[in-house]
């Protein structure tokens, strides 16, 4: 992060220091005694309590209490954290101290590993914050402790802005209650880290102190908040100076706690966008500063306006112009702005080399992109820019969050929201959502990881919110099967089928790897038979969209039928098939997100052995919800199998109300995978 982050806070650091009042007077005298009663309670109550450290590396309570009443393998005990501030040769600094306490119920050497782990991310880029003060306890039931070894510690990158320190609680075993603690000192404190009180288990209490310097104020946002959260605020005497007007006293100290008991574990299962987005957090945003404290704008249109002074994509475009240019001279021949727009998109996709780093804005020159240098996002895209409004046509910069870093938030105006830059495009109407740095990729295909809900659409006087929905990101597959199935179980026949979406993008990855084009068949269609022989295997890609590709062979499957005395035993779901359902058999609590809409059509046509005989049969099933359905049709006829079935979800967003009726689809679908048919023989 760049020192202009800083910028705002430190002008009203210095409004302080001009405002600073040499000697408060105060006129109060007859309240001495009460007053001074009050403020050796609360400092007796608050501050101490305060002192979360001074708890650490007592024998707990906990340690021979009853079995809870959830069937939970651990819990948080407590997750306390204290904050305050100070004012250092580096600027104003944020302590904030963490304590948190562990018991673990289950003996199940998974579960216990699992408790055991712990990681602490912490923002590393710019040296924005460091871990200090780590230390560890382990207590047994028997009263016996260890201590956590941190030179056994193991601090890795997350991403090209976080680090995580990790390491495993020792001997842990069922009964055993775990203790940490650690200090996190951050430089930046326009915002603090968000406070997280919920977890995958449950917490029984969690306690947030905020010691407000008289020149610092916060907002504060609740999220995913649904239990009962209590607030307070003190005005605390620190002061032993006697109540006399003619003597200075300090200001009273304020403090805010936030505290909560009995937290549910979240519902972190299956087909969430995030955990970050189910758990219940606060999040801190500067509201107040100087002496006297004067009210901050925070805004998304003083975000817009950060971006466009300190990092803006334009001016990188500007100095790269020689460069775009040169590059565009090579498409002076296309006059239609699509196929501008295709043409510039393959040109920078298939030139580049993506780093794997995301980031949200460029710095510098970007003639190593094209010349395949490894590159992050935020260079590719600005790149892609670049040269697309050199072509007329009209793009701009898309900052989103992705998925592992949870939704934005909308009422919390923040840079640190964005992890991602993308382009988003406008021509005749259509809109265009581009990620340049996914190999591969095409106008509107971008990674499942950047399909949130919404991005900031940054223009060069104004911004704009958008809804992410790239037409291309979906998983599209339309099957045909003609076969015969012969009376030793063998079927054979013939495959066609045709895709769009992230299994076209797979293929053409494939492609390009030099993978045969039948064994790229076999291993979409035919994964589960090793013994499908190929024939005549053929991928077409389209030229003029490579998003639409046809695929066509001929397969034999030995042994697809299982031989009896009396007939075959077969399954009539050749491909397609599904045989395990993603969701859980539970109530759910929290909306489900998919990868992305997803449609699958398939088409089977079978002649069944000479001198069989099965029952003629014809049905007919829908299984539906709004935005989504499966819908089945079969007739055995003549000696022959027509069966089709479908699976058309189309879109990626469902409430938990759904979660039953789009579980079932799915419970469907596990069903016809599953489904075995017998057909009687003359033999």
């Amino acid at each position: 992060m760049a020192d202009w982050y800083f910028t705002d806070v430190y002008i009203i650091y210095y409004v302080r220091m001009l405002n600073r009042i040499a000697y408060r007077l105060l006129l109060t005298v007859f309240l001495f005694i009460p007053v001074a009663g009050i403020a050796q309670y609360q400092e007796d109550t608050i501050l101490q309590e305060r002192n979360i450290f001074e708890k650490f590396g007592s024998m707990p309570s906990e340690l021979n209490e009853p079995a809870p009443d959830h069937n939970a393998p651990y819990e948080y005990l407590s997750r306390e954290a204290s904050i305050e501030f100070d004012e250092t040769d580096r600027g104003i600094v944020a302590y904030i101290h963490y304590l948190n306490r562990i018991k673990v119920y289950s003996d199940d050497p998974i579960d216990q590993a699992e408790a055991a782990l712990v990681g602490i991310p912490y923002y590393a880029s710019e040296n924005i914050e460091r871990v200090t003060n780590l230390e560890g306890i382990t207590w047994n039931e028997n009263g016996q402790f260890y201590r956590l070894n941190t030179e056994n510690t193991r601090n890795a990158e997350l991403n090209s802005r976080y680090r995580l320190i990790e390491f495993e609680m020792p001997e842990v075993d069922a009964g055993a209650v775990l203790e940490y603690k650690y200090t996190l000192e951050r430089r930046y404190i326009e915002e603090l880290p968000d406070f997280y009180m919920s977890d995958r288990v449950p917490v029984r209490e969690a306690t947030l102190f905020m010691k407000n310097p008289d020149f610092l104020r916060y907002d504060v946002v609740e999220q995913n908040v649904d239990f009962e959260l209590s607030y307070q605020e003190f005005e605390v005497d620190t002061s032993s100076i006697p109540f006399v007007f003619t003597y200075e006293r300090p200001d009273p100290v304020n403090v805010e706690v936030w505290s909560a008991e009995d937290i549910p574990a979240i519902d972190a299962t299956s087909f969430i966008s995030s955990i970050d987005d189910v758990r219940a957090k606060l999040k801190f945003q500067i509201s107040e500063f100087g002496l006297p404290r004067q009210p901050l704008d925070n805004s998304w249109e003083l975000i817009a306006a950060q971006l466009r002074r300190n990092s803006n994509p334009y001016d990188t475009v500007e100095e790269n112009s020689t460069l775009i240019v040169n590059i565009l001279e090579r498409f002076e021949d296309v006059q239609n702005q699509t196929e501008m727009q295709d043409s510039i998109f393959q040109y920078v996709n298939s030139s580049m080399q993506f780093n794997g780093v995301n980031r949200v804005y460029a710095e510098g020159e970007l003639d190593h992109v094209t010349e395949g240098a490894p590159a992050n996002q935020a260079e590719i895209n600005t790149l892609l820019l670049g040269l697309l409004r050199e072509a007329g046509i009209d793009a701009y910069p898309l900052y989103i969050s992705g998925r592992e870093l949870g939704r934005i938030n909308r009422s919390f105006p923040s840079l640190f929201q964005f992890n991602q830059m993308l382009i988003y495009s406008e021509i005749d109407d259509v809109n265009y959502v581009m990620d340049a740095s996914y190999a591969h990729s095409l106008p509107n295909l971008i990674p499942v990881n950047s399909f949130n809900n919404q991005g900031f659409l940054l223009r060069e006087d104004d911004f704009e919110w958008i809804e992410i929905d790239p037409r291309k990101s979906v998983f599209n597959l339309r099957v045909g099967i003609e076969g015969d199935l012969n009376l030793n179980g063998t079927l054979s026949g013939t495959i066609r089928a045709e895709t769009k979406g992230y299994p076209s993008r797979e293929i053409r990855r494939s492609l390009a790897g030099a993978e045969s084009e039948g064994d790229i068949i076999k291993k979409i269609f035919l994964d589960i038979y090793p013994e499908a022989e190929l024939s005549n295997a053929e991928i077409t890609v389209d030229e003029v969209n490579p998003d639409n590709i046809s695929i066509q062979a001929g397969f034999e499957i030995p042994e697809y039928a299982v031989s009896f005395t009396e007939g075959l035993e077969y399954k009539p779901v050749i491909v397609g098939y599904l045989y395990q359902n993603p969701f859980e058999a539970t109530n759910r609590r929290v909306p489900i997100t998919l990868d992305a809409p997803e449609q699958l059509f398939v088409n089977y046509s079978i002649n069944l052995p000479d001198g069989s005989e099965t029952e003629a049969l014809q049905g007919r099933q829908i299984t539906e919800l709004p935005g989504a359905a499966l819908r089945e049709e079969y007739n055995i006829s003549d000696g022959r199998l027509t069966y089709s079935f479908g699976v058309n979800i189309e879109r990626k967003q469902f409430s938990s109300d759904d979660y039953s009726q789009l579980r079932r689809i799915y419970e469907r679908w596990v069903e016809l995978s599953d489904e075995v048919w017998f057909i009687e023989t003359d033999r």
